[in-house]
């Protein structure tokens, strides 16, 4: 007599179960959206239809967070772990003549301080295909398809394998062409220069960038920002852009500038320089970073951000520590 298999309880649908668990990751529905590329709107109703599917609910829902349920914290450990384990035998099935390394990075990371110096690790490793994930994942069948993240944060996330790449320091930034001519020397000449203005906030509240510094600078009220150029929330680092086009004086971020200063298109031509409260962080899952594609990577971005310390004479002699 044979015995009847029992039938599998349905699975509820895999993209439902990507958008539970890259907000559980997370911790925010927009940032879930903005790693699987579609809206929050989308992210939530998978969410929903997630819990009604399970009839249990997942999420507490807050005014600027999501915090899990017990039933979501149950969940969400075997869910990353099940994507996890599909990506790496995924990779395991795909054939080794051609690895894949896949970085994923802000606009404003890539251009300006990835793209100038890869080619100093892609030559040392030939067979590896690097893919570029600008902030969208590349591979759709995986919740967290990136091998490596570069993140721009205040602090590191927990759930990951984590190095500082580097901490941010605010500069004053101009073309040669525009100090020479308005005669640019000190802080109080910024009272007659056309200013470039980023206007997202440093800490989610009132004070913009030029009033932080000029708080450092002790310029308090010195900074006329009424007819400066504004860039809101600027995307691949426009302000730096501006600044190296000789439109006006930027204060802007030292890996995005740290090109330009070293190749003279940019100067600071003052201090102090201030930090920002923000690093870079270079990312991987955890155990990830024993990989020998992953280890290399990690180790070349080391040594290329080792020369941003370099700023760190800069800071020394003029900065007071980021709130």
């Amino acid at each position: 007599m044979s015995l009847c298999p029992m039938p599998m309880t349905r699975l509820p649908k895999l993209s439902s179960l990507r958008a539970f668990e890259a907000a559980a990751r997370r911790g925010s529905i927009k940032e879930a959206a903005l790693e699987l590329a579609v809206t929050p709107g989308a992210v939530s109703q998978q969410i929903k239809a997630l819990e009604a599917d399970l009839g249990v609910a997942l999420f507490v829902r807050k005014t600027r967070a999501i915090h899990l349920t017990a039933a979501g914290q149950q969940l969400h450990p075997t869910i990353s772990e099940a994507f996890l384990q599909m990506r790496q035998v995924i990779d395991e099935v795909r054939p080794k003549n051609s690895p894949r390394l896949r970085i994923h990075a802000t606009n404003a990371i890539i251009s300006k301080w990835l793209l100038p110096r890869l080619h100093r690790f892609t030559v040392a490793h030939r067979a590896l295909q690097v893919h570029i994930e600008s902030e969208r994942p590349f591979d759709e069948a995986s919740a967290h398809s990136a091998d490596v993240e570069i993140r721009y944060a205040k602090a590191a996330p927990r759930d990951m394998y984590t190095e500082v790449l580097h901490t941010e320091l605010m500069l004053v930034v101009a073309s040669p062409t525009l100090l020479d001519r308005y005669a640019v020397t000190a802080p109080q000449d910024l009272r007659r220069v056309p200013i470039l203005h980023d206007t997202s906030s440093l800490y989610g509240n009132t004070v913009t960038r030029w009033e932080y510094w000029a708080q450092h600078a002790g310029l308090e009220n010195a900074i006329n920002l009424d007819n400066a150029m504004r860039f809101e929330q600027p995307p691949g680092g426009q302000t730096t852009d501006a600044a190296i086009a000789g439109i006006g004086v930027g204060l802007c971020g030292s890996l995005l500038v740290h090109g330009a200063l070293s190749d003279g298109r940019l100067v600071c031509p003052f201090g102090p320089a201030v930090p920002s409260g923000r690093k870079y962080f270079i990312c991987c899952r955890p155990g990830r970073e024993k990989e020998e594609h992953i280890r290399d990577f990690l180790s070349w971005a080391r040594q290329e951000a080792a020369v941003l310390t370099t700023l760190n004479a800069i800071r020394e002699a003029s900065v007071l520590p980021a709130e």
